[in-house]
C-alpha cells in the first residue's frame, strides 16, 4: 500500500513537472521565435534573496541555503496598450543564482528609470521579457518529471 501511495504522490508531482517543463519549453521557443524589440521603462530593479532553513535532528544543527534572483519590473506599450512585466527571461520559470553578485550583474543592466530594450510577441503582448536567451529551467523540469515516477516506484518498494 505504501508503494502505491508513494507512486501516486511522487508520480503525480513528476507528471506535473513534466507538463510544466514541456509547456514552458514550447512557450520559450515561441516567445523567442516571435520576439519583437520594444522600448520599456524599468520600474523596479533589485536583488531578491530567499533563504530556506533545514534542520537535521540527527546532527543537532540547522543549515540554511540562500538563493538570489534578479527582481525587475518594467512598463512598455504595444498595440496601443500599456503593460507591465517582471519576466527577465522568455519563460515563467525564474532563474536563481547562488551568489548575490551574479544576480546583481543582471540587475545592473536594468537600472530604475532607464529606457531599455525588451522583447514581446504581438499575439501575447503581456508576456514581454528582457533577455532574449533561452534558459535551462524547462529542460530541468522535463528531466525531473521523467525521473520522479520511476524513482518513486523504486523507493516505494523499500517503504
Amino acid at each position: 500500500m505504501a508503494r502505491i501511495i508513494t507512486v501516486i504522490i511522487f508520480g503525480g508531482f513528476g507528471l506535473f513537472m513534466l507538463y510544466m517543463g514541456v509547456t514552458q519549453l514550447a512557450q520559450q521557443r515561441r516567445n523567442l521565435a516571435h520576439a519583437e524589440p520594444i522600448d520599456a521603462v524599468v520600474l523596479k530593479s533589485e536583488v531578491f534573496a530567499s533563504t530556506s532553513a533545514d534542520t537535521d535532528p540527527r546532527l543537532l544543527r540547522s543549515t540554511s541555503t540562500t538563493t538570489y534572483r534578479a527582481d525587475i519590473t518594467f512598463r512598455y506599450a504595444m498595440s496601443g496598450h500599456t503593460y507591465e512585466s517582471d519576466r527577465v527571461y522568455p519563460s515563467i520559470i525564474v532563474q536563481t543564482f547562488a551568489s548575490h553578485g551574479k544576480a546583481a550583474a543582471v540587475t545592473k543592466a536594468f537600472p530604475v528609470g532607464a529606457t531599455v530594450r525588451a522583447f514581446a510577441d504581438r499575439t501575447h503582448p503581456e508576456r514581454a521579457f528582457l533577455l532574449k536567451e533561452s534558459g535551462n529551467g524547462p529542460v530541468v523540469f522535463i528531466v525531473l518529471g521523467l525521473l520522479l515516477p520511476p524513482i518513486a516506484w523504486i523507493v516505494g518498494k523499500y517503504i
